[in-house]
């Protein structure tokens, strides 16, 4: 017997009808999007049309068509879409049957990674056909099988050179390549690419299945062969690697922040001309800065990660499938603006709580700690229009340990403004974090007598060097009026006490810098940590200036992003 595949949609009002009619030895797939509330008899009119239009002489109308249930008694013409197509139903044309299925588990998209490179992880997307839960249960119980070329091809080049937004595909017919297969596994949507698999290409076989039923299979070749392996010695992480192999125990974290330059930011021309003209543009591409990334991040084996300029089509679509066995949290700047900050933590060693997500803008204007201060501020019309536009974002995250019930950590990550002349800026931004996560965690304790401890960690790119004006108020507690432009004073007046703040926060910046361009150098992303909760015992230490500068500066073909990441061990107390 043959199929006919009934589909139905999330939020749609309609199903798809799909089955193959055969006539003659010709066989035609019949395709048909029906209303859910449409009657049977409406339906079969229309399939008896369309059945009339692709075979000529073809004698048919909606008696010749039933829809069998279980107990092969005929559904009522008038019974509604929604209703009548039932797993296992019968639908029957004159003499040929068809057996329903019921949204069979279906692949809608399967995207390999675009650049590969033999030594880095390459991955597969995979988006399922149904509601979330659906896709996640058939991600979760899919067959990925990862085949090689037994053919070797010759290396190209990835980016056109006239145009670095399109990609080579080779002149192959693809039905002459033999493979052989390298990997499989249930949900392996990645593999680590070996040196044998350079110049080759790789193909993806999905075969997605539900637990009881397995649909029909899709594949997806790469569009270029597999780059040559980098030398591991010249990639500055992998001494720091060597520091983070293994897991830490209950006592201890892992830390991580990271600012990865968005793909929004390096794909324009005032990134390719102006701001890093010393790094070839393949080596720009976020095509090939994600591989690294993830290569990166993933071995840190951090316990929390902060990111900066996280883009959520690389979190959600990219960092998702290489580290499934973190939880991640992630807030945008805005409609405007397609990167923001994001949080990883473990799920075998944290749950995840609640989210407190602000913008440090819209807060400065509503909340009443900084009333007087805004006033001041509102009598510039210009210095306020200024600030009240930027989308600064505060992303709070509160997680509990499992091993450890009671125990929970406020995560707060951030990326301040970035303009050099605007400390003034940063530091109103700073004041308003903090006064934010001092007033939150006071909420939290009062309103959950269960919480035995709340460590508090602040992390992200704060574009602050030590002897700012943010810095100094975060480390200090007090705003520090001395370092401030006269005319900046004014703002301050009569709130500077109040804005003082009582988070005791330690911090480790004894780095070279931690940013580094053409043009600049200088440490500006920090990890504050609540000297109460955490002691700090461990500092990955940065890999060696020299290194570092081998291609002038940051990003390279070494070096993903123009930051570096920050890696520290925590002893919980």
């Amino acid at each position: 017997m043959s199929f006919c595949f009934i589909r139905t949609y999330e939020n749609h009002n309609c199903l798809q009808i799909e089955f193959k009619y055969t006539k003659n030895h010709i066989e035609i797939d019949l395709l048909s999007i029906r209303d859910l509330k449409e009657s049977l008899e409406t339906t079969f009119k229309r399939i008896a049309l369309n059945l009339r239009k692709r075979f000529e002489n073809l004698s048919i109308d909606e008696t010749d068509i039933n829809l069998l249930d279980k107990e092969n008694q005929i559904v009522s013409l008038e019974t509604k879409n929604i209703d009548a197509w039932k797993e296992s139903y019968t639908f029957r044309i004159k003499d040929q049957e068809f057996k329903v299925v019921l949204n069979l588990p279906s692949v809608k998209k399967l995207n390999l990674t675009k650049v590969l490179i033999a030594g880095m992880p390459a991955f597969v997307k995979c988006e399922f056909e149904g509601d979330d839960l659906t896709q996640k249960i058939i991600e979760q119980k899919s067959i990925f099988k990862w085949y090689l070329s037994n053919a070797v091809y010759e290396p190209v080049d990835l980016i056109e050179q006239e145009s670095d937004k399109k990609t080579k595909k080779l002149s192959i017919n693809m039905e002459t390549i033999t493979w052989s297969l390298i990997d499989q596994g249930v949900s392996k949507q990645m593999i680590y690419l070996n040196e044998s698999c350079e110049n080759r290409l790789i193909k993806v076989e999905c075969y997605p299945k539900d637990g009881q039923r397995e649909g029909i299979a899709v594949e997806t070749v790469s569009v270029s062969p597999v780059l040559k392996q980098i030398d591991k010695d010249k990639l500055p992480m992998t001494q720091r690697h060597m520091q983070t192999k293994n897991l830490l125990d209950s006592n201890s974290i892992r830390v991580v922040t990271y600012n990865v330059l968005a793909n929004c930011y390096s794909d324009t021309s005032l990134a390719k001309t102006d701001l890093y003209p010393y790094c070839p543009l393949e080596y720009l591409d976020f095509k090939y800065r994600k591989i690294l990334l993830i290569n990166e991040i993933k071995h840190y084996n951090a316990d929390i990660i902060f990111l900066q300029e996280c883009e959520t089509e690389f979190l959600e679509g990219d960092l998702r499938i290489a580290m499934p066995d973190y939880t991640s949290k992630s807030k945008v700047k805005g409609e405007r603006t397609k990167e923001g900050e994001a949080i990883l933590f473990r799920s075998d060693r944290f749950k995840f709580i609640e989210s407190f997500d602000i913008g440090l803008s819209q807060e400065l204007q509503i909340n009443p700690i900084f009333s007087r201060l805004w006033e001041n501020i509102s009598k510039d019309s210009e210095k306020k229009k200024f600030i009240a536009d930027r989308g600064t974002i505060l992303q709070v995250a509160q997680i509990e340990s499992l091993e450890n019930p009671g125990h929970h950590l406020l995560l707060a990550n951030t990326h301040l403004f970035f303009h050099p002349e605007a400390d003034f800026i940063r530091l109103l931004q700073s004041i308003v974090a903090i006064k934010y996560i001092e007033e939150l965690k006071l909420k939290i304790k009062r309103k959950n007598s269960d919480i035995k401890k709340l460590g508090v960690l602040f992390a992200g790119d704060f574009n602050s060097d030590p002897p700012s004006q943010a810095f100094q108020y975060i480390f200090s507690k007090q705003i520090p009026i001395s370092l401030m432009k006269n005319e900046d004073k004014d703002f301050i007046s009569e709130c500077d006490g109040h804005l003082a703040h009582s988070l005791d926060l330690g911090v480790y910046a004894d780095f070279p810098f931690t940013n580094c361009i053409g043009t600049f150098e200088g440490i500006l992303d920090y990890v504050f940590f609540e000297n109460d909760f955490f002691e700090l015992t461990k500092v990955v230490p940065l890999p060696p200036i020299e290194k570092v500068k081998e291609n002038t500066a940051l990003p390279s073909v070494y070096v993903p992003s123009d930051h570096l990441a920050l890696v520290f061990e925590f002893l919980i107390k």
